[in-house]
């Protein structure tokens, strides 16, 4: 229907109920001339024909602002927001449009209604806002509760836990991006599919791709995606890319600090602008996604040696945020211990309980692989022991008790003091290459060279076996 025909129309039935509405109407073409408003939008303006002016000549004039038919042209979307007119009047306003045969914008269709006189008031505005504020708020506390059993990060009291659990709330729904650091195995893939779940983006894709699992070669193509015949090999009908996917979403980049070298720049692009290509196609397309990266590497260091560019390191670190690993926050091991036994519980079938001794030992315990390797553990003890009471002989084999309960040897009256400080040293020697699994490691931890090491292991008898010094 063009415009004239439009105007032909004037006089039929479907103009004349619009006319009897008391909310303005108004439609527009695609380049948002006016095509006709209904007698409220003419009476409630009063600025004379409004037909055939321009509502982006109209918003520059401040006649109104923002102008809905301007956002569903560039939005291509339905679009409802409040509106303030040149006589300082609220409206709450909506417009779509309707597509051609190719899906394109021919028309666009707004409507208007007055807000009351109180919401008007200033006092009343604030009231309402802090009303609405309040019921997101319930809203959040509702999904932190329904969800709390399926995240497991978050489960204790520990200062550092609660301190994380507010400003994960206040950043949810924050639309930019997220760099969560922390070691292997404190929660970042919890943590961030936490904000997704927080976000105005909880109803899209949250979509998870691990930088350091996938193959250099391959990585581009997870990505970006490619167009049919874009490579030997590919597809026929091509592949959507993970960017793509999450569209109006969320995409967790794990392991950024493993994200090739070469392929930064168009990353970065596309964090600027939300702008990228697939393999094979010159057209630029576009994607609403939220941004959130981890890594549990030091990207300053990487940037330092050349291998991450310093750009995009900032453009990533616009929100960063470092999660402490399980020893930092003791009060919460006893909490987590607790969740998992009752979870795996649930899940074989099993009335476990845990001792005094083995929830001191497990206490006490450094935790170097976080709570992955606790829940692994518990689950471990839940499908392997007997029960019903779990304890320290329940503990798998190759579960390093000494340090959690190794002690220094004690001074007796047969024993002289370069054998007594040769105990302490063996003592050290075991407990500190049991956390770092690594003669250069524990070499550069003790402030001694490797082959010092490797020499004192031989003097005590002791050989690595499954990442562990035992004694020959």
């Amino acid at each position: 229907m063009t415009a004239k025909a439009l105007q032909q129309f004037d006089g039929q039935l479907l103009l004349k109920i619009l006319n009897t509405l008391k909310d303005p109407i108004w439609i527009n073409d695609k380049n948002g001339n006016v095509l006709w408003v209904n007698q409220a939008a003419d009476d409630f303006f009063s600025i004379g024909d409004l037909k055939g002016q321009n509502v982006f000549e109209m918003e520059k004039k401040g006649l109104f602002s923002p102008s809905i038919a301007r956002l569903v042209i560039e939005q291509k979307r339905f679009i409802s927001t409040a509106q303030i007119t040149q006589n300082n009047v609220h409206l709450l306003v909506s417009g779509d449009y309707i597509p051609d045969e190719n899906g394109d914008i021919e028309y666009i269709i707004t409507h208007a209604r007055q807000l009351s006189q109180a919401i008007n008031q200033s006092s009343e505005l604030e009231k309402v806002e802090s009303i609405l504020q309040l019921y997101k708020q319930q809203i959040r506390e509702l999904i932190l509760q329904k969800t709390q059993q399926d995240e497991d990060f978050y489960v204790g009291k520990s200062k550092a836990a609660q301190s994380i659990s507010v400003w994960f709330q206040k950043i949810a729904d924050i639309d930019t991006t997220i760099l969560l650091t922390g070691e292997t195995g404190v929660g970042k893939t919890a943590f961030a599919y936490r904000i997704h779940q927080l976000s105005s983006r909880n109803k899209k894709p949250f979509i998870h791709l691990d930088c350091g699992a996938i193959p250099e070669s391959l990585i581009e193509s997870e990505l970006f995606g490619y167009k049919k015949g874009a490579f030997t090999g590919a597809n026929t009908t091509g592949k959507l890319g993970l960017i793509a996917a999450a569209d109006q979403g969320t995409l967790f980049l794990d392991e950024i600090g493993e994200f090739p070298l070469h392929l930064q720049s168009k990353l970065l692009q596309f964090l600027q602008n939300k702008t990228f290509r697939m393999i094979g196609d010159n057209q630029v397309q576009q994607a609403d996604v939220r941004i959130i990266a981890a890594t549990n590497v030091n990207l300053v260091e990487r940037v330092k040696e050349g291998t991450f560019r310093k750009d995009l390191f900032y453009r990533l670190n616009i929100l960063p945020m470092k999660l402490p690993p399980l020893r930092e926050r003791k009060e919460d091991i006893i909490p987590l211990l607790n969740f998992y036994l009752s979870k795996f519980n649930q899940k074989y079938g099993r009335q476990h309980t845990l001792s005094k001794n083995i929830l001191d030992t497990l206490y006490n315990y450094r935790w170097e692989g976080n709570i992955r390797e606790l829940e692994n553990l518990i689950e471990r003890l839940v499908i392997t022991s007997p029960g019903p009471k779990l304890d320290i002989n329940d503990l798998p084999s190759d579960f390093p008790l000494q340090q959690s309960q190794q002690k220094l040897p004690q001074i007796v009256e047969e024993v002289s003091l370069p054998f007594y400080l040769e105990q302490i040293e063996k003592s050290i020697l075991i407990k500190t290459y049991n956390e770092t699994n690594s003669t250069w490691k524990t070499a550069k931890k003790l402030g001694v060279s490797q082959s010092y090491i490797i020499r004192r292991l031989k003097k005590f008898n002791l050989r690595i076996s499954e990442k562990e010094l035992v004694e020959e």
